[in-house]
């Protein structure tokens, strides 16, 4: 159940980050990297937390990661080829 909870919470952190990101769109890409860290730092310290362990916490984390941008430029590729076609 905690892997559970990790995933969501991981979610929402990842979608912060998204919309932090989409807000800070004129900063330079050493800003972002910067956001990007501070966001992977805050998920790493909330797995660890839950999970009770740095290894899980950081596969958790590394996972979830992978899952979100894969998601999102599936959906961003859905979204481009409704636009094109309509």
């Amino acid at each position: 159940m905690s892997y559970y909870i990790v995933f969501i919470f991981h979610l929402m952190i990842w979608s912060f980050y998204t919309l932090a990101a989409w807000l800070s769109n004129g900063d330079s890409k050493t800003f972002r990297g910067l956001l990007f860290i501070v966001f992977f730092y805050l998920c790493m310290t909330a797995a660890e937390k839950i999970l009770h362990s740095q290894r899980k916490g950081f596969f958790m984390t590394v996972s979830t990661l992978i899952f979100y941008w894969t998601g999102k430029l599936a959906i961003d590729q859905l979204f481009h080829i409704f636009s094109t076609s309509f």
